[in-house]
């Protein structure tokens, strides 16, 4: 219960000028934690990624850059739970656009991106505008926002994907989940849960499916 009141707090405290902030309050929560080391690798890894960011005109803090590059294989193995060609995907908690270039990577048509936090969204509508398919709201989520036209919901909103248990979905939903008490509330809801490895340190994140 501590751990999923954390979690919420740090989705709360997102909203604040400074994003290194935000992640010094993962760092010191234990919430966050990228999974690599200072090698010749991850140096070669690091310089490819942002020498085919320049070349498909996205743009990323270096925050974002180190995320995409810790995350990437836990996405491709979390987030592609059907094929995604031609589908408009719901992306809320999008960040800087880091999973909108994902999606479009893999055969997405559009995306709609939420995204609450301020320097989050500032970077996100700069993407936006270089690519057409992604569109940029600044705002918190909210169950009305399910009223958008979509294909596929992507949610990771730090605990407030629970306000999605209010609501049966008509369409495919992959929701990241933290706690092991939403975990069992999604369960019981109905929501095929499945824990995979990832970069929580307690491994209280999990994923939870809707008609995938």
């Amino acid at each position: 219960m501590q751990k999923n009141e954390e979690q919420s707090q740090a989705y709360l405290e997102l909203d604040h000028p400074r994003q290194p902030e935000a992640q010094h309050l993962y760092t010191k929560k234990g919430l966050f934690r990228f999974p690599f080391s200072r090698t010749v690798k991850n140096f070669i890894d690091l310089r490819n990624i942002n020498a085919e960011l320049r070349v498909t005109n996205w743009s990323f803090s270096p925050y974002r850059v180190k995320m995409i590059m810790a995350e990437m294989s836990a996405w491709k193995q979390n987030y592609l739970p059907l094929d995604l060609s031609g589908l408009t995907v719901l992306d809320v908690g999008a960040g800087e656009g880091e999973t909108a270039k994902f999606f479009l990577d893999h055969g997405a048509a559009k995306i709609i991106c939420i995204e609450s936090s301020r320097d989050a969204y500032q970077q996100l509508a700069r993407n936006s505008v270089a690519h057409p398919k992604v569109s940029a709201i600044h705002k918190r989520f909210s169950l009305s926002d399910l009223c958008l036209s979509h294909d596929f919901l992507k949610c990771d909103i730090e605990g407030y994907e629970e306000e999605l248990l209010e609501v049966k979905l008509s369409f495919p939903a992959v929701v990241e989940v933290h706690g092991l008490q939403l975990r069992d509330k999604f369960k019981r809801a109905g929501w095929r849960i499945a824990n995979h490895d990832n970069i929580n340190d307690c491994g209280c994140t999990c994923y939870a499916y809707w008609l995938c």
